[in-house]
Order: C-alpha cells, then sequence, then structure tokens
C-alpha cells in the first residue's frame, strides 16, 4: 500500500494497513506537507536597539497590511497596527495577492506521486483567523452584533479568495487542501453556536464542497476547546480536524461524539502530557490516541509538533512519542 492510499483510507474510515505518519524523526513518512512561502510586504527590520538583543524592538506589515512587533530577533510579535481597525478603511481595502504554484515546492510534488500531498491554503482558507488578523479579535466579535453587514462583506471576501486556492491547489494535483482557524479558548469555544450557524457553517460548507467537487479532502488545524464547532464541522463534510490539543476535551468524549464520523491528525497533547507526562506516560497516551480515534477501521493519522523547541518539548519525549506512534501505529 503506497502512503497516498494509506492516508486516503485511513481518514474515509476504509481499514488501511497502518496508521499514517507524519513524525519528522528520520523515518518515512506518509504525507508531503505543502505550505506556500510567502513574504511579508516588508521584512522584520529593527526599529530600536538595544544592548540587550531580547529587548531590541522590531517591526514588519505582514501580506494583509497589518504591522507586527516583536522583541528580540525572533518569534512572530502581535499585531499592534490593523488595516480595518477604521472601518471606513474597508471600502478602499486592498486585499493582498494570492498564492501561485511560484509559491510551493512543485519539486516535491513531482518527486513524491506516491505520498499523500497536503496544501496549505496560505491567505486563504481561514475564515475566522483572516479576518481578525486584519480588523482586531474584539472589534471583529463585536461586528457580529454592531456591523452584521459589513461582518457578511469580509467573509464572503474570504471565501472568494478560498475557493481560488483550491482552484490552484487542485490543478497541482494535491490531495487534499488545509485550512487554519483557533476557534476555541481552553474551555469553550470563542463564539455562541447560534451566531457560528448563522455566519460560519454555510460559508465553511461552500468552500468544502467545492472542494470535494475538486476531487479533494479537506483538512482543518483547531486549538482550544471546539468540540461543538468539530461536530458541525463533521455535519458539513470536514475530512480531518488537525488538533494539538486533545486533553482539555478528552479522547473518551473525542471517541464518543465523533469517532467513525471524522478523523483526526495528531501529536500528542501538546499543552499537557507532553509538558507533564513522563515518557511512560507518553507512550502510554498514544496508545489511547490509537485506541480511541483510530478504532473505526481509521480514524488517525499521526504528527509530532512542528516547533517542539519553541514549547519546551522535551527532545526525549519527542523521540518517546515518535516511537510508540511507530510501534503500536496499527488500526484494531
Amino acid at each position: 500500500m503506497t502512503s497516498k492510499e494509506r492516508v486516503k483510507r485511513a481518514i474515509h474510515f476504509q481499514h488501511p494497513d497502518a496508521v499514517p505518519h507524519f513524525l519528522r524523526d528520520g523515518r518515512e513518512d506518509d504525507i508531503i506537507w505543502l505550505w506556500p512561502k510567502l513574504q511579508p510586504q516588508q521584512p522584520w527590520t529593527e526599529v530600536k536597539h538595544d544592548p540587550d538583543p531580547n529587548l531590541c524592538v522590531w517591526e514588519t506589515i505582514n501580506v494583509w497590511g497589518t504591522k507586527f512587533r516583536r522583541f528580540g530577533p525572533d518569534g512572530n510579535g502581535e499585531a499592534v497596527e490593523l488595516p480595518l481597525e477604521n472601518l471606513e478603511n474597508w471600502k478602499t481595502y486592498v486585499q493582498p495577492s494570492l498564492p501561485t504554484a511560484e509559491n510551493y515546492d512543485t519539486q516535491a510534488i513531482k518527486n513524491h506521486p506516491d505520498k499523500y500531498l497536503l496544501g496549505v491554503m496560505g491567505t486563504a482558507g481561514s475564515l475566522f483567523e483572516g479576518a481578525h488578523q486584519i480588523r482586531g479579535l474584539a472589534d471583529w466579535l463585536t461586528d457580529f452584533y454592531e456591523n452584521p453587514d459589513f461582518v457578511r462583506e469580509v467573509l464572503d471576501m474570504l471565501v472568494e479568495r478560498t475557493l481560488r486556492v483550491i482552484d490552484l491547489l487542485a490543478d497541482m494535483g494535491v490531495d487534499g487542501v488545509m485550512g487554519y482557524d483557533d476557534w476555541g479558548i481552553q474551555d469553550r469555544p470563542l463564539m455562541g453556536m447560534e451566531l457560528w450557524n448563522e455566519f460560519y457553517r454555510p460559508r465553511y460548507q461552500k468552500i468544502w464542497d467545492y472542494a470535494h467537487s475538486k476531487g479533494l479532502d479537506v483538512w482543518m488545524h483547531s486549538c482550544g476547546y471546539t468540540l461543538p464547532i468539530l461536530k458541525a464541522w463533521a455535519e458539513i463534510g470536514l475530512n480531518v480536524a488537525q488538533l494539538d490539543q486533545q486533553q482539555n476535551m478528552g479522547l473518551d468524549l473525542l471517541d464518543k461524539e465523533l469517532g467513525g464520523k471524522l478523523a483526526f491528525w495528531c501529536p500528542v497533547d501538546i499543552q499537557n502530557m507532553m509538558i507533564r507526562g513522563s515518557k511512560e506516560d507518553i507512550v502510554e497516551y498514544v496508545r489511547q490516541l490509537i485506541h480511541h480515534l483510530g478504532r473505526f477501521g481509521g480514524g488517525l493519522v499521526s504528527m509530532t509538533y512542528s516547533s517542539p523547541d519553541v514549547i519546551a518539548h522535551d527532545p526525549e519525549k519527542v523521540r518517546a512519542a515518535c516511537d510508540a506512534f511507530r510501534t503500536f501505529g496499527v488500526y484494531q
């Protein structure tokens, strides 16, 4: 069975020969994760020098026109100036350019026809984060009550951008497309489901129906407690939820509510188990991940977190997780 077949069977509950892997531990993986290389409008520039490099102030303007500021030469920083902070700016707002094939590693696509090719949609695919990146989170959440027509216009703009990127990735020959929207805090979603169903549900469904019409699977990342939204996503056609946290919802609850209905792409929980657990705890957690999410003739794809050093993951624990996924990665 090729990697492509293994992943497709896993996320469609069609009894693959093993759990597919994306572990980056030096051994063979099943997925080629295609991120667009998008340059900011302006490179990071030091705007205030300090003898202590961690106190130097750096700024950039991203592709959306949002200014970010950080202390020190590394990190993502935080938004400090937003292009739609003033609603009047919406009338003249210029959308950023969409990714093109040149932004992706097309050589990797040619070199790995047997791998599952997963294309990240870049400046598209994020109906929530894309909006508050240019408006600001607090103002955006307020707009649903005070400026609902503006909300609809922004969301429809984001939907159309996403459809065009789906066209691009389909033409490039990918197998699935991936978006990013962090919808949760620790114990609940950031929005009530009544509002979510009115504004977001039909737009996600439009995007995913279109992707499916192109023969593509749909993957979405979301952090936090998102169970109500995950259930809605499963109903309207999401194939795979990429969850870095699971313990805040619980594997047993994800199993009960979504097992066999939605596939998951998961590392060991990055916030709790990878920090507080022993290597033995992590091995057992991997076994539980496979049992709860992968006992439906599929349902689980393994991974390790993309930047373990940034969140203080012990390399020995990361190795233990990788070894456990490869040792126990057989569906029941």
